[in-house]
């Protein structure tokens, strides 16, 4: 009888300690849901630093010392938005570039022509060849950035691909967070893709989310697939940080991105998100930028 009231209570203790967490991991749901519901709608501006080392001469001598890696970075601006294909039901990101290094290659305007075309074969062409450009604008080492949407991994069904504990408290800025730990179960379906040179690695993963205290906002996630593989340790690892938008929903204000080869930088990607504007279209292609509301004067006092 003692050993089932000492079982029962250590059921019921258990019990409460997992109540926390299963709140914020609720809440952590509701929130990607509304970016999954929302982020298609909306068209930001991304200020993007590529970083990538550059391949070492293919002649060296052979008592020579192994030269230092030399890095190429090349700075992007583009409009910013969300979009699905016609065969693919995940979000991605779309980016339709404004400048390189300073300078103009195009006036903004297309990435919001493109998003109201749908989901159409048209369409799908008009978005893979933004895409195409990116790379040829971009660094094509670092040309593969889709981290926005991470969110998105914490949807109520996805979270079934995870194991999740809280590890801490602390603050990120003037925000109090609860740190909850996750890390991908060896029968999880989601995994991070990455392309090394010609190679589609899918990699398992792990991380870390940061939620606000008390209302439950996720301000944070950190992204790890490092794995070893042939005497080198592989390093893929990125941040994304979200902001609460205007419009009532998260939406990704920071990301960057790090690859390493033996604790040796190879490739970093700095992005930062701004001015996100809500829109919709008519049949015409004609757009309305739907910000907040103004807020309502109070009313006038009589003398």
């Amino acid at each position: 009888m003692r050993l089932g009231l000492i079982w029962a209570l250590s059921a019921a203790l258990l019990g409460a300690q997992n109540a926390p967490l299963d709140n914020l991991l609720l809440r952590l749901a509701e929130e990607s849901e509304a970016f999954g519901r929302s982020a298609a709608k909306v068209i930001g501006q991304e200020d993007l630093e590529l970083v990538a080392a550059q391949p070492p001469p293919r002649f060296v001598r052979r008592d020579a010392p192994p030269p230092a890696p030399k890095f190429r970075t090349r700075k992007l601006v583009s409009e910013y938005g969300f979009t699905m294909f016609e065969n693919d039901p995940n979000l991605h990101e779309l980016r339709q570039v404004l400048s390189v290094d300073g300078r103009t290659v195009k006036a903004r305007g297309k990435l919001r022509e493109t998003l109201a075309m749908g989901m159409q074969g048209e369409a799908d062409r008009a978005k893979k060849n933004l895409l195409k450009e990116f790379e040829r604008y971009g660094l094509k080492e670092a040309a593969n950035v889709d981290f926005g949407q991470a969110l998105l991994m914490f949807a109520k069904r996805a979270q079934e691909n995870f194991q999740f504990r809280m590890i801490r408290n602390e603050f990120v800025g003037a925000d109090r967070v609860s740190v909850i730990a996750y890390e991908q179960k060896e029968t999880g379906e989601a995994a991070m893709t990455v392309f090394e040179g010609k190679q589609v690695v899918r990699h398992k993963f792990q991380g870390l989310v940061y939620v606000r205290e008390p209302d439950g906002l996720p301000l944070k996630l950190t992204i790890d697939a490092t794995r070893s593989e042939k005497g080198m340790v592989l390093e893929h690892k990125a941040s994304v940080e979200y902001a609460l938008s205007p419009h009532g929903f998260m939406l990704p204000a920071a990301v960057t991105y790090t690859e390493t080869v033996n604790g040796k930088m190879t490739l970093e990607s700095r992005a930062r998100y701004t001015d996100f504007k809500m829109f919709g279209a008519s049949s015409e292609l004609k757009f309305t930028f739907e910000d907040p509301p103004a807020a309502t004067p109070p009313p006038a006092t009589k003398k």
